[in-house]
């Protein structure tokens, strides 16, 4: 099945299908957080780095919400890049461990929540000291030249310990549509120092590849039924982010937002809602063999 059963002007209709539904698409608010921890997360330069390192295997939510409950632990120190540091990896990770001791997700079993806090809590560390020595303790200097084009903010972030391709993947995405906490409070206060901070490129974005992306492509184009490990995903890697460029030349991380919508609320593993699917007049491979369609 995929490309090679399809041929290309199958794949193509697709495509153009595709394209109609996200233009028309809402995306779904992905998590809600906390009107004070979003304040913090715009007016402190390092919360929303702290953020990005955490999120991942846990509810969103619950990553985007920690700096603000860590800066609550600090008995009124500043919260900094040198201030966490000097907590050093065994605090911070006793302190991530009792933030999450009733949020644990129930698919991440006690080995996968050993090894979360061992990696973030290293790689906050690891961060910190990053932005201390290299950044003179403020993360804003990492964009004080003001323009740039996405690539660049891609590098920018990848330096940063616990920051992948997936995440500065979706960084990026904010970055360059003007959106997002992060953004938004670089933005306001690069601007109190005269740097207005600018961020093209659209067209150079890539998709953020993660579980739920692979799934509905691979179903969608009939790559497969069941989804593979993570440890295959590096095959479908160029083809979704061709099928991107394909769809949206102009910017394609937009689809992103429907991908991941459709992978987490109706495709799911065992029991998808094909009948309810945005995405089933596209059509679906694995919703026709279903015979949801």
């Amino acid at each position: 099945m995929g490309i090679k059963y399809l041929g290309f002007e199958e794949f193509r209709r697709r495509v153009e299908n595709f394209r109609s539904i996200v233009e028309n698409y809402a995306p779904t608010q992905e998590f809600n957080i906390g009107s004070e921890e979003e304040k913090f997360l715009e007016e402190n330069p390092l919360a929303p780095i702290i953020a990005t390192v955490c999120n991942e295997q846990i509810p969103a939510e619950y990553a985007w919400e920690f700096p603000y409950w860590l800066k609550e632990q600090l008995n009124e120190k500043k919260f900094s890049a040198e201030t966490i540091y000097q907590l050093r990896e065994k605090r911070i990770k006793e302190l991530l461990k009792h933030y999450l001791e009733d949020k644990w997700p129930l698919y991440m079993g006690k080995e996968d929540r050993r090894k979360y806090l061992e990696k973030i809590s290293y790689c906050i560390i690891k961060t910190c000291e990053i932005i201390k020595d290299r950044y003179n303790n403020n993360p804003d200097n990492m964009f004080k030249r003001g323009e740039y084009i996405a690539p660049e903010i891609y590098f920018i972030l990848r330096v940063l310990s616990g920051i992948g391709h997936k995440k500065a993947s979706m960084i990026i995405k904010d970055f360059v549509k003007g959106e997002g906490a992060w953004y938004r409070g670089l933005k306001n206060r690069l601007s109190n120092q005269g740097i207005n901070l600018k961020v093209e490129g659209k067209n150079l974005c890539d998709i953020p590849i993660d579980v739920q992306i692979v799934k509905v492509y691979g179903r969608m184009m009939g790559e497969f039924k069941k989804t593979p490990s993570r440890k295959k995903f590096s095959e479908y890697w160029s083809d979704i982010q061709n099928f991107a460029k394909l769809v949206f030349p102009e910017f394609p991380g937009k689809i992103d937002d429907i991908l991941w919508d459709v992978g987490r609320y109706y495709c799911k593993e065992y029991y998808p809602k094909c009948e309810k699917c945005p995405l089933s007049d596209v059509p679906c491979e694995y919703a026709r063999e279903r015979g949801q369609l």
